[in-house]
């Protein structure tokens, strides 16, 4: 028996290529999730500033002395190393939190993972929040992060994830304009 030499490899679908899958229409939830990680990164970014412009206070270096039994000088050394470490970390995590929110909100289902775990390690921070304007800060933060990890994981969330893994693996394959 021999095999036909113009076999069509579309033959059930009338020789046409399949139809292109539309980019699926992004649900509110995941636009909630975006904008409560973006305050969420905000209201860091504020309680970092805060706590630099108090760390930078005569009275905040002051207090550093009397605790840690520094003289002045080793204060001020420890407070400019500290606004230094402050500034580069506050900055890389604000970073990271927006490419997060970003690639969440086109998506990608890893994104929304490590904002889960992101998530779930703030809550430790929850141990330190003081009083302050910082500490209110933080808190407000840390449970906006919570809530987007929360939003990003409900049933029309999950589906959008869902079906843009499917029209990203159909654009690879070229079905997806």
């Amino acid at each position: 028996m021999s095999t036909p030499s113009n076999y069509n490899y579309n033959a059930f679908s009338g020789g046409q290529p399949a139809a292109a899958p539309a980019a699926p229409e992004r649900p509110a939830a995941v636009e909630r999730g975006f904008w409560l990680l973006i305050a969420s990164a905000v209201l860091s970014l504020i309680a970092g500033i805060l706590s630099i412009v108090d760390l930078m206070s005569d009275e905040g270096r002051s207090e550093l002395a009397r605790v840690s039994g520094l003289t002045a000088a080793e204060a001020d050394t420890a407070v400019t190393i500290g606004i230094v470490t402050g500034v580069v970390i506050g900055v890389l995590s604000v970073a990271v939190s927006v490419l997060f929110a970003v690639f969440a909100r086109k998506g990608h289902n890893w994104a929304r993972i490590v904002i889960t775990v992101f998530a779930g390690l703030s809550l430790l921070s929850l141990f330190q929040v003081n009083g302050s304007l910082e500490g209110i800060l933080s808190l407000v933060s840390i449970l906006l992060i919570i809530a987007a990890a929360v939003m990003l994981f409900t049933a029309p969330a999950t589906a959008y994830f869902n079906q843009m893994k499917q029209y990203r693996q159909a654009k690879s394959l070229g079905y997806a304009g």
